[in-house]
């Protein structure tokens, strides 16, 4: 399987037709944080809820991939964009008929060589422009460690 498309055509598929692809898409310390479902709590400057969403390890991820596939899940892209140096904003619609699922996601992709390292389910275009700024930080990070003397 060369692309997501083909893995996501809306035809039920085993994991295990695409691992591979899944494998070299996503890197060993790949994370995804999702816009809810982890802790809550109010914050104290705006007096707002606040849901801090829940992270996946890829294992998680892995899991997640091989339901919508086995469900003959349909994935279509909506954009696609660079917004920095290793890291892209994608919105994407999920479809599955058979389990009436219709969502649409945008997420933050950070990239580390040529696979994705950690991605970030954001609302809005504000939402993106931290998450753009965390991974021009978390690149700086990887760089720094390998210092040179010029």
């Amino acid at each position: 399987m060369s692309s997501n498309k083909v893995a996501y055509d809306g035809t039920p598929k085993e994991f295990e037709q695409v691992e591979s692809l899944f494998d070299a898409t996503f890197h060993e310390k790949y994370t995804l944080v999702r816009k809810t479902g982890g802790r809550k709590y109010i914050d104290g400057l705006r007096g707002n809820m606040v849901d801090e969403g829940t992270v996946l390890d890829r294992d998680a991820v892995k899991e997640l991939h091989a339901s919508y596939l086995k469900k003959g899940t349909n994935i279509t892209l909506i954009h696609y964009r660079r917004i920095g140096l290793d890291c892209y904003d994608c919105e994407f619609r999920l479809q599955c008929n058979s389990e009436g699922i219709d969502d649409v996601y945008r997420v933050v992709y950070t990239l580390q060589g040529s696979k994705i390292e950690r991605s970030r389910e954001v609302y809005n275009d504000l939402d993106t422009i931290k998450a753009k700024c965390s991974s021009a930080l978390h690149t700086f990070n990887v760089l720094n460690k390998y210092q040179t003397n010029m």
